[in-house]
């Protein structure tokens, strides 16, 4: 269950949804909920979070939220990112193996245009019937993107135009005021969690489908001709019994040139496996290069934070208040911050 650092409240000037991370105390604030005045508190030990003041009939929006109040903080969460034209990065696992990844979606500058709204709940019509999405972004009122949020039950495949994406709510809250979403370009990461089977894991099932319909021809075809063995049996004659020795003789010989196919098909199908274990391994290997270029591997390992290690940075304050070097554009080590504290 989310506690209650994580959800936002309404500021009460602009009336526009706000999470902990970007909230500031000079503003005031009220509950989604309940809209009763919450206070903001941003200290030095706990996480920043929204808090309501003590009453003889609390709300438990912040305390204890329910999955009601879960799933709608996600959605003002998500449509807070896309009105605040954040860039954001959707990419997908293989449900099978879970190693293999793909980039669906980056949503840059370009597709913040003038004419791009982002709305929570819109009504449409599809497959003839009403639906409603829980947040789209829509392009000269028109559907461009549609953003499930799952907290139990997942969409149906069918109930939705493409493309569109599955978000899990508790994630999304979770890492967006943690900042374990975002990359060392400033780019937020969702996972899409639709379901999605990697080319390997494709191979690999269609493999063992064509093996066991070969199994089963085989049987079919020994059943059919122990069948026809039965029958001859029944009807045959002495001379009827000297054919079936020669007849024998000749199965015999065909017997050893399907088990030579048979063995060439096995040594066949063991290059295969070879091929595809050679694949995933080049695979496995290109994701790594991948995380190192991301430079994933930089992450401070006490703050987890993408810090800068330039010999001489000039540090100075970006768009969200955050402390970023302006020659590699990475945060500041807060450990460091910490430490140089103690020190003195």
């Amino acid at each position: 269950m989310i506690n209650h650092f994580f959800m936002g409240a309404i500021n009460k000037t602009t009336n526009n949804y706000e999470y902990p991370k970007i909230a500031n105390k000079s503003n005031k604030y009220k509950c989604p909920f309940c809209e009763r005045d919450v206070i903001f508190r941003n200290g030095k030990i706990k996480q920043p979070h929204f808090a309501h003041y003590k009453s003889g009939n609390p709300c438990s929006y912040y305390e204890k939220p329910n999955e009601t109040q879960i799933h709608k903080e996600a959605k003002l969460l998500m449509k807070t990112l896309l009105d605040n034209k954040r860039l954001i990065n959707f990419y997908r696992k293989c449900y099978y193996c879970h190693k293999s990844e793909e980039y669906l979606l980056n949503i840059t500058e370009k597709e913040y245009i003038d004419d791009v709204t982002s709305v929570i709940e819109h009504r449409f019509y599809y497959n003839e019937s009403n639906r409603s999405a829980d947040v789209a972004l829509l392009q000269n009122k028109e559907i461009k993107y549609i953003f499930e949020i799952k907290y139990k039950n997942k969409t149906s495949e069918e109930n939705r135009p493409e493309p569109w994406f599955e978000i899990q709510a508790e994630t999304l809250i979770n890492e967006t005021n943690e900042c374990k979403n975002v990359n060392e370009k400033g780019e937020i990461e969702i996972e899409c969690i639709r379901d999605y089977k990697c080319v390997c894991c494709k191979d690999k099932e269609n493999y063992e489908i064509k093996k066991a319909i070969e199994v089963l021809e085989i049987l079919q075809i020994k059943k059919k001709e122990q069948i026809s063995e039965k029958n001859e049996l029944l009807n045959m004659s002495n001379e009827d019994a000297r054919m079936i020795q020669t007849q024998q003789k000749i199965d015999f010989e065909k017997e050893k040139i399907r088990k030579k196919i048979e063995e060439d098909r096995k040594k066949k199908e063991e290059e295969r496996e070879n091929e595809i274990k050679k694949k995933e391994e080049i695979l496995k290997r290109q994701h790594e290069y991948t995380k190192k270029l991301l430079g994933i591997n930089n992450k401070c390992n006490i703050c987890n934070i993408n810090y800068c290690k330039c010999d001489n940075p000039k540090f100075t304050k970006n768009e969200y208040n955050k402390t970023i070097c302006n020659s590699c554009k990475k945060y500041k080590c807060m450990c460091i911050r910490i430490t140089d504290f103690f020190k003195k």
